[in-house]
Protein backbone atom coordinates (compact mmCIF):
# COMPACT_ATOMS: atom_id res chain seq x y z
CA UNK A 1 0.00 0.00 0.00
CA UNK A 2 0.50 3.53 -0.69
CA UNK A 3 -0.16 6.75 2.48
CA UNK A 4 -0.63 10.14 2.56
CA UNK A 5 0.30 11.16 6.12
CA UNK A 6 -0.44 14.48 7.61
CA UNK A 7 2.03 15.25 10.14
CA UNK A 8 1.16 18.00 12.77
CA UNK A 9 2.84 19.33 15.45
CA UNK A 10 0.03 19.65 18.31
CA UNK A 11 -0.60 23.49 19.20
CA UNK A 12 1.35 25.38 16.16
CA UNK A 13 0.70 25.81 12.54
CA UNK A 14 3.32 23.60 11.61
CA UNK A 15 2.32 20.43 9.44
CA UNK A 16 3.62 18.31 6.59
CA UNK A 17 1.76 16.36 4.03
CA UNK A 18 3.82 13.04 2.76
CA UNK A 19 4.02 9.86 0.77
CA UNK A 20 4.91 7.20 1.65
CA UNK A 21 5.32 3.52 0.75
CA UNK A 22 3.85 1.06 2.94
CA UNK A 23 6.68 -1.62 1.92
CA UNK A 24 9.02 0.63 3.64
CA UNK A 25 10.33 -0.30 6.87
CA UNK A 26 9.34 1.51 9.75
CA UNK A 27 12.89 3.03 10.56
CA UNK A 28 12.90 4.26 6.97
CA UNK A 29 9.75 5.68 7.23
CA UNK A 30 10.50 7.29 10.89
CA UNK A 31 13.33 8.84 9.71
CA UNK A 32 11.30 10.13 6.25
CA UNK A 33 9.32 12.41 8.94
CA UNK A 34 12.45 13.51 10.45
CA UNK A 35 13.78 14.69 7.07
CA UNK A 36 10.41 16.45 5.98
CA UNK A 37 11.18 18.69 9.11
CA UNK A 38 14.21 18.83 8.73
CA UNK A 39 15.38 18.28 12.13
CA UNK A 40 18.54 17.92 13.59
CA UNK A 41 19.33 13.50 13.97
CA UNK A 42 18.22 12.18 17.31
CA UNK A 43 16.07 8.73 17.95
CA UNK A 44 13.10 8.38 15.56
CA UNK A 45 9.92 6.75 17.23
CA UNK A 46 6.53 5.91 16.30
CA UNK A 47 3.72 5.30 18.95
CA UNK A 48 0.74 3.60 17.73
CA UNK A 49 -2.24 2.60 20.18
CA UNK A 50 -0.26 3.96 22.70
CA UNK A 51 2.67 1.26 21.89
CA UNK A 52 6.05 2.47 21.45
CA UNK A 53 7.98 1.80 18.36
CA UNK A 54 11.54 2.67 18.87
CA UNK A 55 13.12 3.29 15.21
CA UNK A 56 16.70 4.66 15.70
CA UNK A 57 18.52 7.02 14.64
CA UNK A 58 19.00 8.54 11.04
CA UNK A 59 16.99 5.99 9.52
CA UNK A 60 19.29 3.43 11.52
CA UNK A 61 17.08 0.75 12.80
CA UNK A 62 17.00 -0.22 16.48
CA UNK A 63 15.79 -3.76 16.99
CA UNK A 64 14.27 -6.18 14.26
CA UNK A 65 10.90 -4.52 15.23
CA UNK A 66 12.67 -1.25 13.27
CA UNK A 67 12.28 -3.36 10.22
CA UNK A 68 8.82 -4.62 10.27
CA UNK A 69 7.18 -2.69 6.93
CA UNK A 70 5.38 0.29 7.52
CA UNK A 71 2.02 -1.63 6.01
CA UNK A 72 2.94 -3.82 9.20
CA UNK A 73 1.16 -1.20 11.47
CA UNK A 74 -2.25 -2.49 10.35
CA UNK A 75 -3.31 1.65 9.84
CA UNK A 76 -6.41 2.62 8.16
CA UNK A 77 -7.53 5.89 6.20
CA UNK A 78 -8.91 8.25 9.24
CA UNK A 79 -6.33 6.74 11.52
CA UNK A 80 -3.96 8.59 13.92
CA UNK A 81 -0.49 7.99 15.48
CA UNK A 82 2.51 9.75 16.74
CA UNK A 83 6.26 10.59 15.88
CA UNK A 84 8.53 11.60 18.09
CA UNK A 85 12.18 12.47 18.33
CA UNK A 86 14.59 13.02 21.17
CA UNK A 87 16.35 16.15 19.64
CA UNK A 88 12.89 17.66 20.00
CA UNK A 89 11.27 15.79 23.25
CA UNK A 90 8.94 18.50 23.94
CA UNK A 91 7.02 18.62 20.63
CA UNK A 92 4.07 16.09 20.40
CA UNK A 93 3.66 15.28 16.22
CA UNK A 94 0.34 13.48 15.39
CA UNK A 95 0.44 11.62 12.52
CA UNK A 96 -3.17 11.03 9.91
CA UNK A 97 -3.46 8.86 7.56
CA UNK A 98 -5.32 11.29 4.99
CA UNK A 99 -4.81 8.13 2.06
CA UNK A 100 -3.76 4.37 1.88
CA UNK A 101 -4.33 3.13 -1.51
CA UNK A 102 -2.92 0.27 -3.65
CA UNK A 103 -1.01 3.25 -5.86
CA UNK A 104 -1.27 6.97 -5.34
CA UNK A 105 -0.37 9.34 -8.12
CA UNK A 106 2.62 10.55 -6.96
CA UNK A 107 6.00 9.72 -6.74
CA UNK A 108 7.23 8.03 -3.71
CA UNK A 109 8.70 9.06 -1.13
CA UNK A 110 7.62 13.11 -1.38
CA UNK A 111 6.22 16.41 0.61
CA UNK A 112 2.96 17.42 -1.32
CA UNK A 113 2.39 20.75 1.05
CA UNK A 114 3.01 22.06 4.17
CA UNK A 115 3.45 25.55 5.93
CA UNK A 116 6.59 27.06 6.41
CA UNK A 117 10.05 26.34 7.20
CA UNK A 118 11.30 25.16 10.73
CA UNK A 119 13.75 26.95 13.17
CA UNK A 120 17.02 25.18 13.60
CA UNK A 121 17.01 25.04 17.44
CA UNK A 122 17.29 21.35 19.40
CA UNK A 123 14.71 20.50 21.98
CA UNK A 124 12.14 23.14 19.90
CA UNK A 125 8.74 23.89 21.76
CA UNK A 126 5.19 25.34 20.55
CA UNK A 127 5.63 28.69 21.39
CA UNK A 128 9.27 28.70 19.86
CA UNK A 129 7.63 27.79 16.43
CA UNK A 130 4.64 29.62 16.56
CA UNK A 131 6.32 32.80 17.92
CA UNK A 132 9.16 32.28 14.63
CA UNK A 133 6.39 31.30 12.33
CA UNK A 134 4.40 35.14 13.60
CA UNK A 135 7.87 36.59 13.27
CA UNK A 136 8.91 38.51 10.02
CA UNK A 137 12.03 35.61 9.50
CA UNK A 138 9.58 32.62 8.47
CA UNK A 139 10.05 31.45 4.67
CA UNK A 140 8.22 29.48 2.81
CA UNK A 141 8.60 25.91 2.57
CA UNK A 142 10.23 25.01 -0.75
CA UNK A 143 8.84 21.61 -1.55
CA UNK A 144 11.37 20.34 -4.32
CA UNK A 145 13.72 20.55 -1.26
CA UNK A 146 12.06 19.09 1.17
CA UNK A 147 11.54 15.90 -1.51
CA UNK A 148 14.72 16.44 -3.52
CA UNK A 149 15.63 15.68 1.08
CA UNK A 150 13.55 12.96 0.83
CA UNK A 151 14.02 11.02 -2.36
CA UNK A 152 17.82 11.16 -1.92
CA UNK A 153 17.01 9.00 0.99
CA UNK A 154 15.04 7.38 -1.02
CA UNK A 155 11.53 5.08 -1.08
CA UNK A 156 12.68 1.89 0.93
CA UNK A 157 16.00 0.71 2.30
CA UNK A 158 18.07 -0.27 -0.33
CA UNK A 159 20.63 -2.92 1.16
CA UNK A 160 17.97 -4.99 2.25
CA UNK A 161 17.08 -8.21 0.00
CA UNK A 162 16.18 -11.85 0.32
CA UNK A 163 19.31 -13.28 -0.59
CA UNK A 164 21.93 -11.81 1.99
CA UNK A 165 21.47 -10.16 5.44
CA UNK A 166 22.43 -6.66 5.00
CA UNK A 167 24.22 -4.52 7.47
CA UNK A 168 21.55 -2.78 9.04
CA UNK A 169 19.90 -6.08 10.35
CA UNK A 170 22.90 -7.13 12.16
CA UNK A 171 23.28 -3.80 13.67
CA UNK A 172 19.55 -4.93 14.65
CA UNK A 173 20.99 -7.63 16.28
CA UNK A 174 20.42 -10.86 13.95
CA UNK A 175 23.02 -12.99 13.66
CA UNK A 176 23.35 -14.98 10.36
CA UNK A 177 22.37 -18.49 10.04
CA UNK A 178 24.76 -21.10 9.82
CA UNK A 179 23.66 -24.81 8.81
CA UNK A 180 26.32 -27.49 8.70
CA UNK A 181 24.89 -30.25 6.65
CA UNK A 182 25.62 -33.97 7.85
Amino acid sequence: MQYLLKISIENTQAWRLIAVDGEADCAHVAHLITLAFDYQEGTESLIVSKQKLECGVAGEPQGLKALETFDSLKLEMDDDFEFAISSNPNLKHIVHVMKKEEHLFCLMPSCLVGSGLMPKNHDLTADEINAFYDSEEIQSLDLREVTNRLRAYGSKRKNLDGNKVSEAVVRSGAAPLNFELK
